[in-house]
């Protein structure tokens, strides 16, 4: 579990080898916390651009801390479903950090920025989780949906780090 547990005690077992997070389903969770924080640092840049941003942001969050909060499934292709999620959720709040990233303000596009290495940190980390679990899947048709859902990570680190440089070049002038 954690939602509900300082920063200490959360990194304290994904240290610990346990059957929770840091255990079975730490991969997923960890990537589930890079993108609720990428999400965070969404929300907060938003803040300065305004509209219904900010709140997708947070809605986002949201959902990444319940994916992260979720309990280990013993299903191979249920667990990489779940990453999957992550996945999905953070590929959608890049999306959003694209969107707001802001001109002339530079503490909100460190913000963007942050938020883009987390959410690379997302999808990279749950991409290895589903592939860690196919290797035990072995109906086809989960195969196959499996593989097409982590095909576009590589675009999506890409993008990920596009908006960095960007944000990086941003800044420099």
């Amino acid at each position: 579990m954690v939602r509900g547990r300082s920063v200490e005690q959360v990194l304290e077992s994904f240290a610990t080898p346990s059957a929770g997070p840091g255990g079975r389903a730490g991969a997923r969770a960890g990537a589930a916390l890079h993108a609720a924080l990428g999400a965070a640092f969404v929300a907060r840049a938003a803040a300065s651009v305004g509209g219904r941003a900010g709140e997708t942001a947070d809605r986002l969050r949201e959902a990444a801390l319940a994916l992260a909060a979720g309990e280990a499934d013993a299903a191979p292709a249920k667990a990489a479903r779940a990453a999957v999620r992550v996945i999905e959720v953070a590929e959608r709040a890049l999306t959003l950090a694209e969107t707001v990233r802001p001109v002339g303000d530079r503490a909100a596009a460190a913000d963007v920025a942050a938020a883009a290495e987390a959410l690379r940190a997302a999808v990279g980390t749950a991409r290895v989780e589903v592939e860690v679990h196919l290797v035990a899947v072995t109906e086809p048709a989960d195969r196959e949906e499996l593989l097409l859902a982590i095909d576009p990570v590589d675009d999506v680190v890409l993008r990920a780090a596009k908006l960095t440089a960007v944000v990086r070049e941003q800044i420099h002038r």
